[in-house]
């Protein structure tokens, strides 16, 4: 039996543990960080968020239904914040730069379009570059980029997080990636 790392975090929460959540927290705040950042492109925004999230989860962690990853529902919270946020606020779409992200955190290039070659320096300017595109891209695709290609979460676990039909998440992929593909052509990235 593969014992869940987050299932049993949780129940030592649910018990009292302060630091089983600080241990919760860490192993999961760059990511949601990372995620609420490149949602609303402000620093200090996605430090709000980043700790207002870490509040709610902890103040609603009793309704998780551990028949679903933590993951996704975490996600999940994370997603209706941003919306939100966006909603009250009309957050700007600008982009900005990547240096608060880690190179760990950055996009591999290869998962959208293929490596013809790249040295690590034409690969790192290249994911800069990819990281501008999606900065620039409209919030629907933008959210489905990173929660695929940065998270790495499945198109099933996508559409629980932004309640979405299944359908309607492999549509906006395939959109997603044609506008990254037509922008990297109208660059002239390949020519």
């Amino acid at each position: 039996m593969i014992v869940d790392e987050d299932q049993v975090l949780i129940e030592n929460i649910l018990e009292g543990s302060k630091s089983s959540f600080e241990e919760l927290m860490r192993k999961y705040n760059k990511k949601i960080y990372s995620f609420i950042y490149r949602m609303v492109t402000d620093e200090e925004v996605a430090t709000e968020l980043t700790q207002d999230f870490f509040i709610k989860v902890y103040r609603v962690l009793g309704k998780y239904k551990h028949e679903y990853k933590f993951a996704t529902w975490a996600y999940r919270i994370c997603h209706n914040m941003v919306i939100d946020y966006v909603r009250k606020h009309q957050a700007p779409v600008d982009s900005l730069d990547d240096q608060y992200i880690s190179q760990k955190q950055m996009m591999d290039s290869e998962n959208i379009v293929k490596e013809d070659g790249f040295d690590h320096l034409a690969k790192e300017e290249f994911n800069q570059y990819l990281w501008r595109v999606v900065d620039c891209m409209p919030m629907k695709y933008r959210e489905l980029i990173l929660l695929r290609y940065i998270q790495g979460f499945k198109y099933e676990e996508i559409a629980e997080v932004t309640q979405l039909p299944l359908g309607t998440v492999k549509n906006r992929m395939y959109k997603a990636k044609a506008l990254l593909k037509a922008e990297i052509e109208k660059d002239g990235m390949f020519n």
